[in-house]
């Protein structure tokens, strides 16, 4: 970790023999020995402080996940999310990437009506801080003394490699107003243990079945964008649009489009978004080699079995709907058409969308086919009125309850 600096606090009581301090130790003690680390507290001094007693860093799909057990109730409402300088009160996870000055810092805490942030600080060598931003992450808590965090390592500025990694806090209670003894703990005490963040790809998902579906659940204020025709020149546009607004969508692509274009396929997969077959040659009432072609060639180039399949135009019978089904694909329709393949203008695109959409809505436009400016142009503002008006977003898997599966490589 980065190299010593004094100490705000006046008392460091280390729980684990394992980790090189960050700053200045100025007291040392194990956990065993926790009640001697502050013996100099004169007598009606508050108790001791919680302390980290357990923590574990792991890695399920695509997301990072941060456990941890407190010996008591740790009040997260009272911990700092950022730094506040001397003083303060947090619980952070630092992490340093092997071979790599500096550290970043994900601390918990902060106001309870904005539970699912965290907060990321930047360190340098010199143990200062050169950046901070809040992050979306998912904060539970499972039980009284444990919690668990869970986060896209990529918000986080965590690409994959080898890490070395701790727990520090300060949770403050220890000592008393004319004795200020702020106990800082860390887990371990010495050196850092360490874990490789390892690349993760799409691979499938779950849930498919026999059948056409043309919008998800009406009881939740969710909706699917989706694209068809790609992959295109316009696709990159696209993502970079849901990639700034943070948000998924879904592809269907057609076979005959992917050759020179894996790149912007595994991409797509890559940022979170799902891709689904709408055959090789964008065929009307298409048989099995239309089908299974696009199928095969999305797995050979993204090594992602697609679990959606949509029918050029619409145009479906029993036999596509059993032959996508036999392929392991749902069938998907939309119920929100804006018609934008015919080019209306990006502000009729906009007004036909918000209008139409309601809760469970799969939204159908077009990034490939033609002339795809004036969807992009619009889609920005799309998603921008529907979350003004309460809609969060999702891939047509998850909007039907289902889930992506990820895998880690290399």
């Amino acid at each position: 970790m980065p190299g010593e600096k004094k100490s705000p606090y006046h008392c460091r009581t280390e729980l684990d023999p394992s980790i090189a301090s960050p700053r200045k130790i100025v007291c040392i003690a194990t956990l065993a020995a926790l009640p001697l680390a502050c013996a100099a507290v004169p007598s009606g001094a508050v108790a001791t402080p919680p302390a980290v007693v357990r923590a574990r860093l792991s890695q399920a799909g695509r997301r990072l996940i941060f456990s941890l057990e407190t010996s008591k109730p740790v009040a997260l409402a009272k911990l700092d999310r950022l730094s506040q300088g001397e003083g303060s009160r947090f619980l952070c996870l630092e992490l340093q990437r092997s071979g790599r000055a500096g550290e970043r810092r994900l601390c918990l805490g902060g106001p309870s009506k904005a539970r699912g942030r965290i907060g990321r600080e930047l360190v340098n060598e010199a143990e200062e801080v050169t950046g901070t931003k809040a992050l979306a992450a998912r904060v539970k808590r499972p039980s009284a003394r444990k919690l668990v965090l869970a986060l896209l390592p990529a918000s986080a500025g965590l690409t994959p490699h080898r890490y070395r990694w701790r727990v520090a806090a300060a949770l403050g209670n220890c000592g008393t107003k004319k004795k200020p003894l702020d106990c800082e703990t860390s887990l371990p005490a010495r050196g850092a243990r360490r874990f490789r963040l390892r690349p993760v790809r799409a691979v499938g998902c779950t849930g498919a079945g026999e059948g056409l579906i043309a919008n998800g659940p009406r009881d939740r204020n969710v909706v699917a964008l989706t694209f068809d025709d790609g992959p295109s020149e316009y696709t990159s546009g696209f993502l970079q649009v849901l990639r700034e607004k943070q948000v998924p969508g879904t592809f269907f692509e057609i076979g005959r489009e992917m050759a020179a274009r894996e790149a912007t396929m595994r991409q797509i997969l890559r940022e979170g978004n799902e891709i689904g077959d709408h055959t090789m040659n964008h065929a009307e009432y298409p048989g099995y080699a239309e089908i299974a072609g696009a199928s095969e060639r999305i797995a050979a180039y993204t090594h992602f079995k697609p679990c959606l399949f949509r029918p050029p135009g619409g145009a479906v019978d029993s036999g596509t709907i059993s032959t996508a089904a036999s392929l392991g694909m749902q069938t998907i329709a939309w119920d929100v058409d804006p018609a934008d393949w015919s080019n209306p203008g990006s502000s009729a695109v906009y007004s036909r969308v918000v209008d139409a959409a309601r809760p469970g809505s799969i939204v159908l436009m077009h990034d490939g086919g033609g002339d795809r400016s004036g969807t992009l142009a619009a889609l920005p503002s799309i998603i921008d009125t529907l979350r003004g008006r309460g809609y969060r977003f999702a891939t047509v898997t998850e909007l039907l309850g289902h889930r992506m599966i990820y895998r880690p490589y290399g």
